[in-house]
Formats: C-alpha cells, structure tokens, sequence
C-alpha cells in the first residue's frame, strides 16, 4: 500500500466508527492488487476469471488497461494497482463486477471470504478524503480497505471526459 495512503488510513483511524453488523451479516472477497491488500462486498462480484486476453483500446486512461470478452460480453478492465498506487501489475486474474458498467477490477490474487462477524468492519465518517474506499476490514492483524465502486466509476468517467 502506498505510505501516503497508510497516512491517510491511519489519520482517519481516529474518525472511524465500528459497525456491529452480526444482523446484517454480509461478506467480503479480499484480494490482492499489486502488494496490496483490498476488500471488496461479495455481492458485487459477479465471477472471477483467469486467463483472459485483454484488448489494449487507445485514448483512455493508463489505469485502463484495455477490454476483456467474458461469454460474449465486453468489460473494461480496471488495474486497480495502477489506478491506486500507480504500480502496473501483469495479472491475468479479474473480478466481473455486477453492475451496468461492465467493468472487471484486475487484481493479483485472491486471498479468501470474510463474513462480517469475523471481522472489525471500520467506516469511514468524511469520504471526501477518500472517495475510493467505504470503510476497512480487520482480520487477523491485515487491514484492507473496502472498495466504493460508485467513487471508482465517478473518478473513470471524470478522467475518460477529460481526455
């Protein structure tokens, strides 16, 4: 995880609250992008592949690295890593999200599920700071940050116009 980002966690460590969520108990998919560890809800993962080419398109951002064809259906792949950290990753693994945008999160590995009742479920109180991250999860001494899908879009589509 970049410093800068750990900085950021960290600082807003004093203004996360913990969430008691064991009655709505929901869980996670926790993997790797680059060295770093995220999280994301298990319910916005449509399918995990591995092994799909990916088709380089011209004029989008780097982050962008190009489309994948999953069952005849195209989805522009996110290197969360670069997007995040600005290290590029050379994976061949991706998350399909469910959602109408058709994006897949390019991601190094996947680690395991975590239901809510085995992990500190942290939110954040001012997501200005970080529009890309709800909250964190804390597990067995990792702390991943929980991905906010609509702040990711909203940060694609913002770059996407302005090139």
């Amino acid at each position: 995880m970049s410093d800068e980002l750990l900085e950021e966690i960290v600082e807003e460590q004093e203004m996360l609250e913990a969430v008691n969520v064991e009655e709505n108990a929901t869980s996670f998919l926790v993997f790797k992008a680059g060295q770093d560890f995220y999280a994301i809800n298990s319910s916005d993962v449509r399918e995990i592949l591995r092994n799909n080419e990916v088709f380089p398109m011209p004029f989008v951002p780097p982050y962008i690295r190009g489309i994948l064809n999953s069952y005849g259906i195209p989805y522009a792949v996110l290197d969360l890593s670069l997007f995040i950290t600005n290290e590029r990753q050379d994976s061949r693994l991706f998350l399909i999200l469910k959602d109408q945008n058709n994006l897949s999160i390019q991601v190094t590995d996947i680690q395991e599920f975590h239901s809510s009742s085995d992990v500190t479920i942290q939110t954040l109180m001012n997501q200005t700071d970080t529009p890309f991250f709800t909250g964190a999860i804390s597990f067995d001494g990792v702390t991943a940050p929980i991905l906010n899908i609509p702040g990711i879009l909203e940060k694609i589509r913002n770059d996407l116009e302005s090139e």
